[in-house]
């Protein structure tokens, strides 16, 4: 009666991994493999031409907006390193006047 049991049992697991492989695809689509571009692309053009004009805009000033925080950066920290090397020039003037 246990191996009755047993194969009613194991009937029941092989349907249900059969049921669960032929559920999940064997490649997952493009999207799921990283690629949010065409889920963007295809979200832009189902937009109405009013949408896809303000959306433009916006991304425009967002670039815009990027490109001066990383000049800024870049000018902080440029500054930083002519302040250093000033400072470097300072100290091995005053260290060098010091051993004499």
């Amino acid at each position: 009666m246990t191996t009755k049991s047993d194969k009613n049992w194991q009937e029941k697991i092989e349907e249900i991994e059969a049921e669960i492989y032929e559920a999940t695809p064997l490649n997952p689509p493009n999207n799921a493999q990283g690629s949010v571009i065409p889920i963007i692309q295809g979200w832009f053009s189902g937009l109405p031409t009013g949408g896809k004009v303000i959306i433009s805009v916006f991304g425009v000033m967002l670039l815009f907006s990027l490109i001066s925080t990383v000049f800024s950066i870049l000018k902080s920290l440029l500054s930083i390193l002519v302040i250093g090397v000033v400072f470097y020039i300072a100290y091995k003037f005053v260290n060098s006047n010091s051993k004499e």
